[in-house]
């Protein structure tokens, strides 16, 4: 059956850790092997899919066209696929100009939404981009926040709407089928790998085996990532980032923001952090 299976997440909140888990996975419990580029699972707004399957040059187009185009691409990329394909979004739910939605329901066949704590987020963020803590903060409550949107040069991605955090985390989290998508935290990851990946698994409609998962969490434990990027280097890290898998941890906000910067933060995802349980 051919259809999409969408890994969305809030950008640094665990969405690259889960493809390489999955798609270790699906290999027998591979390693990780960074010497060449990730190809599992990729970005849903890769400028150059859109081109090539469109025939036409997004550079021409606005970005509300863009937006408008896009769930073409992916009902043309379903019709060819003779199995279900998996994209990275970091796109927040939404309809397109037209009022459709960008993610196109008759090629949907599931979706996983991860979700980190925000405080932790900021922190990740800030060293994947190259800003302080505080600009950090102001993109993560900006309500019109955009990736991949800079003016004067293109880049591999097309823009992606993220609105807040809290924001981009309902509208993901409030859809009904075939998008409702099953709920894993980062932090849930961290305490109970194998547990977690299972539900994963299961949802994808892959075999739960256990002696696969195991073999997968250990080859994808963070430690083992850092070792083979300190090695072989990791074709997604930005050029900004010294490197992309920094820590691997939760909790770190609480030594790394000031009371201020974190009663910001707070303040502003309080609702969406109970309903998480991020108290």
């Amino acid at each position: 059956m051919s259809g999409f299976y969408w890994l969305a997440s809030y950008p640094k909140s665990g969405n690259t850790w889960l493809r390489l888990a999955l798609n270790s996975y699906r290999n027998g419990g591979m390693e990780a092997d960074f010497s060449r580029r990730l190809e599992f699972a990729p970005a849903a707004s890769s400028r150059r899919r859109f081109d090539d399957l469109l025939g036409v040059a997004s550079s021409d187009l606005l970005p509300e066209e863009i937006l408008a185009f896009r769930p073409r691409m992916y009902q043309m990329q379903a019709q060819a696929a003779r199995e279900p394909i998996f994209n990275k979004v970091h796109d927040a739910w939404q309809s397109t100009p037209t009022g459709e939605p960008l993610f196109p329901a008759d090629v949907t066949l599931g979706s996983i939404y991860v979700v980190r704590d925000p405080r932790d987020v900021v922190l990740s963020l800030a060293g994947h981009v190259g800003m302080d803590l505080d600009r950090t903060i102001d993109f993560l409550l900006d309500g019109t926040a955009t990736l991949c949107q800079q003016r004067g040069w293109l880049l591999e991605q097309l823009p992606q709407f993220l609105g807040s955090w809290s924001d981009h985390v309902k509208s993901w989290l409030d859809l009904p089928a075939p998008w409702e998508p099953l709920l894993v935290r980062y932090e849930d990851m961290l305490a109970r790998p194998v547990e977690s990946l299972a539900r994963i698994v299961e949802h994808c409609g892959w075999d739960v085996e256990l002696g696969r998962l195991e073999r997968t969490v250990e080859v994808t434990r963070f430690d083992r990532l850092q070792a083979a990027e300190a090695t072989h280097g990791f074709t997604e890290r930005p050029l900004r980032a010294t490197k992309f898998f920094r820590e691997g941890r939760a909790g770190g906000w609480r030594e790394r923001l000031t009371d201020v910067q974190r009663r910001r933060v707070e303040e502003a995802t309080a609702g969406m952090r109970q309903r998480l349980g991020y108290s």
